[in-house]
């Protein structure tokens, strides 16, 4: 039987040292003024192609900034570069390209989520991974405020999930102003997809990120990561399932 949540921020970048140059990007031929494809999200987006991929440059390579924070971005500027930087070995989440650039998203040894654009000469996709319905099962987590537990009956996966907004910030906690959302689901997978909108006595199969009335989620397991979206239908103001998730300890 289905419940409810809602979208709440995602903790953000891992704290790294120095930077290093990244190649060039294409721009507008007219402007000069980076294309809006330049703008690389917050999150892994499960509407496009993802892949997991690995760094191969040697030494520091520095992820560069989004045309939403600088126009010129994301170019071999000095003004682009970040001071956050990633270093061969490091796996990440790509999704799209533009130019010589790929949006990828790092996490942290502490679940701590670093996106941004990185060449694309840096990073080697890694072989596709074959997903069962036993590398669901767990207890996972993104951050301090969302928890996902999935397991497993018969051919089918059940899941529940909390999340909440404000439980980190102690004047929230003592005002009482902490905003809570939680779901149930029980569906089967399609290989390394699931989604689902509440219904009226059971779930829906598929992802409705436009419904207001009825709370929705989406999710892609890329091990070790699970990759989840979800609607704006949970809980209270701020919460959010959207995040990639991590098996707890």
């Amino acid at each position: 039987m289905p419940r409810h949540h809602r979208p709440s921020a995602v903790p953000a970048g891992l704290v790294l040292l120095a930077a290093l140059a990244t190649p060039a990007f294409a721009q507008d031929a007219r402007t000069g003024a980076a294309k809006p494809s330049a703008i690389c999200p917050d999150l892994p987006d499960l509407g496009g192609t993802l892949r997991r991929a690995r760094v191969v440059a040697e030494g520091g390579v520095a992820f560069v900034r989004s045309a939403d924070a600088d126009p010129a971005c994301p170019s071999l500027a000095p003004a682009c570069r970040e001071k956050a930087f990633l270093v061969a070995g490091n796996g990440v989440i790509r999704g799209a390209s533009s130019g010589a650039f790929a949006c990828a998203s790092y996490v942290g040894a502490t679940g701590q989520i670093r996106s941004g654009w990185l060449p694309e000469r840096a990073l080697a996709d890694d072989a596709p991974a074959t997903v069962g319905l036993d590398d669901w099962i767990g207890t996972w987590m993104s951050g301090p405020e969302q928890t996902v537990t999935i397991r497993r009956k018969g051919e089918r996966l059940v899941l529940s999930g909390t999340a909440s907004y404000g439980t980190q910030d102690p004047e929230r906690v003592k005002r009482g102003a902490i905003n809570m959302g939680s779901f149930e689901a029980e569906l089967a997978p399609d290989g390394q997809d699931i989604a689902w909108t509440d219904g009226d006595k059971a779930v829906i199969p598929g992802f409705r990120p436009d419904e207001v009335s009825r709370c929705s989620v989406r999710m892609r397991l890329m091990p070790p990561d699970l990759v989840a979206e979800s609607n704006g239908a949970y809980g209270g103001m701020n919460v959010t399932f959207s995040g990639v998730y991590r098996r707890g300890g």
